[in-house]
C-alpha cells in the first residue's frame, strides 16, 4: 500500500503568493458546503463526480486538487481498487471535515490529505497517474499556472480531469439558470450568515473562461485536450487532458 510519506516531495518548491480572501472564504463556508451543494444541484452532484471517476479509469496514484471535504478522492477510492488518492487544499477547515469523512466512510487508509495550493504543488515531476479537480480551478489565483503545475507532476501519458460549472449555451435557459443560482445561492447562504461568500461563488462562474477558451488554456499548459463533456443541460463540463508522451 502507498503511504503519503512515500510520495516524492519537490525539493525546490517555490513560494507562491496566496489569495487570502479565497482561502478565508472556504474556511468560513466549510461547515455547510456539502449540504448546500447538494441542495443547489438537486442531489445530482454525486453523479457528476461519478462521471469524472468513470472518465479516468483505475489510476494507481491520484492527486485531487482543491479537494475540499474529499468527495472526489472518496469516489475514486471506492470505485477503483488499488487507487491511492492524495487530496490537497489550502483550507484547513475543509481538510478537517475531509479527515472525519474518510474515517466514517472507511477509506482513510486509501487517501492522504495535504495543505497546499494548486499554483505550487509540493510534489516532484511525473509523480501521479491522474489528477482531478472539481469546482476548484476557477477559484485558483492563476488558472494557467495551476494547469502547468498539474502537467508537471503528472506522469507521461497521464490524465487530468477537471469538473467545473458553466453557463449554458442556450440563452433562454442560461438566463433562467443564472437567475436561479444568483438568487438561491446567496439566500441559502444567508441562513448560515454566509451570503457574501456564496455571492462570490455564483459571480465567479460567468467570469471564468469556459469551453473553447478553457481548452486553449489547457493546451497552453501542454495538455492534449479531449472534446469537453457537457451534461445537465450545459451547466457542468468535464475537461479531459492528457500529458504528451
Amino acid at each position: 500500500m502507498i503511504l503519503l510519506a512515500q510520495i516524492p516531495v519537490h525539493s525546490r518548491l517555490r513560494r507562491y503568493k496566496e489569495m487570502p480572501e479565497t482561502k478565508s472564504l472556504f474556511n468560513r463556508v466549510a461547515g455547510h458546503y456539502d449540504f448546500l451543494n447538494t441542495i443547489f444541484s438537486f442531489g445530482i452532484d454525486k453523479s457528476w463526480r461519478n462521471r469524472l471517476a468513470l472518465e479516468i479509469c483505475s489510476p494507481k496514484l491520484l492527486l485531487d486538487i482543491a479537494t475540499g471535504t474529499g468527495e472526489v478522492a472518496i469516489q475514486f477510492a471506492k470505485k477503483w481498487n488499488g487507487c491511492y488518492a492524495i487530496g490537497i487544499d489550502p483550507s484547513r477547515e475543509m481538510l478537517d471535515l475531509a479527515h472525519t469523512k474518510l474515517e466514517k466512510t472507511g477509506v482513510n487508509e486509501k487517501i492522504g490529505l495535504v495543505v497546499g495550493f494548486a499554483e505550487s504543488l509540493p510534489f516532484k515531476d511525473g509523480t501521479f497517474d491522474a489528477i482531478t479537480t472539481a469546482f476548484g480551478i476557477r477559484n485558483t489565483v492563476d488558472p494557467l499556472t495551476s494547469l502547468k503545475e498539474m502537467n508537471r507532476v503528472l506522469r507521461q501519458g497521464g490524465t487530468a480531469g477537471i469538473l467545473e460549472f458553466a453557463v449554458p449555451r442556450n440563452r433562454v435557459f442560461a438566463h433562467l439558470y443564472m437567475s436561479y443560482i444568483r438568487n438561491m445561492f446567496p439566500l441559502f447562504g444567508s441562513f448560515f450568515g454566509k451570503r457574501n461568500e456564496y455571492q462570490y461563488l455564483v459571480d465567479s462562474i460567468p467570469k471564468f473562461p469556459q469551453r473553447e477558451r478553457f481548452s486553449k488554456l489547457m493546451e497552453e499548459a501542454a495538455f492534449t485536450v479531449k472534446k469537453p463533456i457537457e451534461f445537465t443541460m450545459g451547466t457542468v463540463i468535464i475537461y479531459i487532458g492528457f500529458k504528451k508522451d
